[in-house]
């Protein structure tokens, strides 16, 4: 009886911390919907409208970053450089993992520190260097400079990610592709990328994240034509005008990629992350 009870608080106790979860995750996604539908005035007020009174709600702010800021663009841009990028990375990833978990090598320790090196070393060092580089070969505000950038700049750490992964991958599975005749990139495509689906999809879809919401590189090389959703959000406040409606509209309008991606793949990531690579 006591045991059941336990059991009972530890339920109770799971159930509110998942709900605490969910109402700190999706507040701010909400209250961002909420003042994106208000007016600028009503914005401000000193009683906030904690839900959007039709008497007062628009789309008015929604209309104003589709004309006049040509966000359609810049998201288009934002999901086109970051998807490709994410598949740049991930194989060549996926290729440098299969390498060290499965292979013994000369300099494979110094591959090792070397790939945790790049990974500690802070992104903001590379962009004087690559902006002396890359300007007089007219590749700023390119979608090809910024699809390389982040395409090989996550490979050491998504490297560094897939390799538990790889290493769990049964050997005698690696063994019986070399019978078959498998060379070691058809290994690589054949067999051990399709087993790790799952552990894939998570991975793409955490650097698709985490490049999606970048600043740093997209501040630094992109002015216009190439320019992503997050920079174009910094440009809506003006020197003595702050537009929270519209920044709200444009925030929620930038989150949408992400949030269609990860409903759509979420059982990927789920059994991914937690280990279910390969049944």
């Amino acid at each position: 009886m006591k045991r059941r009870r336990l059991r009972n608080i530890e339920n109770a106790l799971k159930v509110l911390g998942f709900a605490v979860i969910c109402v700190l995750t999706l507040f701010p996604l909400y209250w961002m919907v909420t003042v994106s539908l208000l007016p600028e005035k009503e914005v401000i007020k000193s009683n906030p409208h904690l839900f959007p009174s039709p008497r007062v709600a628009t789309l008015k702010s929604y209309q104003e970053i589709f004309t006049k800021y040509e966000v359609p663009k810049y998201l288009l841009n934002s999901v086109s450089i970051v998807l490709l990028a994410s598949v740049i990375t991930l194989f060549p990833s996926f290729a440098v993992a299969y390498a060290l978990a499965k292979h013994r090598f000369r300099f494979k320790r110094f591959l090792l520190y070397l790939i945790l090196w790049l990974i500690t070393l802070p992104w903001v060092i590379y962009v004087l260097p690559i902006f002396l580089i890359v300007s007089p070969l007219g590749l700023l505000d390119t979608h090809l400079l910024m699809v390389l950038l982040y395409g090989f700049s996550g490979i050491p750490l998504f490297s560094w990610f897939a390799i538990p992964y790889v290493h769990a991958f049964p050997d005698e599975l690696i063994d019986a592709g070399r019978l078959d005749g498998c060379g070691e990139w058809g290994i690589v495509v054949r067999i051990v990328l399709p087993a790790l689906k799952n552990a894939l999809i998570a991975l793409f879809i955490l650097r698709f994240v985490w490049a999606y919401n970048d600043l740093l590189y997209s501040l630094s090389f992109t002015f216009h034509r190439a320019k992503m959703i997050m920079p174009a959000l910094l440009e809506f406040p003006g020197y003595l005008d702050i537009p929270y409606a519209k920044m709200a509209a444009g925030g929620f309008i930038a989150v949408l990629p992400i949030i269609v991606i990860v409903i759509v793949f979420q059982k990927y990531v789920v059994s991914g992350l937690v280990g279910q690579t390969f049944k």
